[in-house]
């Protein structure tokens, strides 16, 4: 990628809304081959080609993420999917996405497995030097963000996904495997746990506070009033 802010649209749509085929492509072009994948339901840890014993087979982590994503349209044919921003953190090489999402499973009637959630994705990137086809040289050290500030004729430069991590709310990720109200009775859970936060604030603060400074002798200028 030239313009991770930009792109990654077009990816995140390659790989969840398109074909099998555009998938593929999508995570060739732009996942290394040893990318991590980390999700409240699965998680793939990076490595690199790894040769099957008694085959001629060689697999990778990037195989299994494509695995996940295949099954994720598999089970959704029609996702709808919708990027509200982007941010793209140079210094930390982090891509920063929020999406709205409703994820539907084909095989149940009339909609009634239905999750519409929303989540952030935080893309770990690498900025690499890459050949003439524009794949990455791989084996080299991660290209720091002022070495464009060098004056000798460099490679060109793109920046790859080294991993993606997806980042839910209990209630949403509870919309997957159960929609027909636990993500209300987690809510439910919240407010009760914020009413507990106010009565023991209203009730036992100065109890803890006398507590702690007379007995624990411990500093309670963090709860008590100056």
């Amino acid at each position: 990628m030239d313009h991770p802010e930009q792109q990654i649209q077009h990816i995140i749509r390659s790989l969840t809304q398109y074909s099998r085929d555009d998938q593929r492509t999508a995570l060739e072009d732009y996942f290394l081959p040893d990318a991590y994948f980390v999700h409240p339901f699965c998680r793939v840890p990076s490595f690199g080609d790894y040769k099957i014993p008694f085959t001629d087979l060689t697999i990778n982590s990037r195989q299994f993420v494509f695995y996940i994503y295949q099954w994720y349209r598999i089970l959704s044919p029609d996702i709808q999917l919708t990027i509200d921003s982007t941010s793209f953190d140079k210094n930390k090489n982090l891509l920063y996405v929020t999406i709205r999402q409703t994820f539907t499973l084909w095989f149940v009637p009339f909609s009634l497995w239905q999750a519409n959630v929303k989540l952030v994705t935080v893309l770990e990137l690498q900025r690499l030097s890459t050949d003439k086809s524009h794949k990455p040289l791989l084996g080299e050290a991660p290209i720091p963000v002022n070495d464009d500030l060098r004056l000798t004729p460099q490679p060109p430069k793109l920046y790859f996904i080294k991993g993606q991590q997806d980042h839910y709310q209990v209630e949403d990720f509870l919309k997957f495997i159960a929609p027909w109200g636990a993500s209300l009775l987690w809510m439910a859970w919240q407010l009760y746990a914020t009413f507990i936060c106010a009565i023991g604030v209203i009730f036992l603060r100065f109890p803890i506070a006398w507590f702690q400074k007379h007995v624990l002798r411990r500093d309670t200028k963090a709860i008590k009033t100056q």
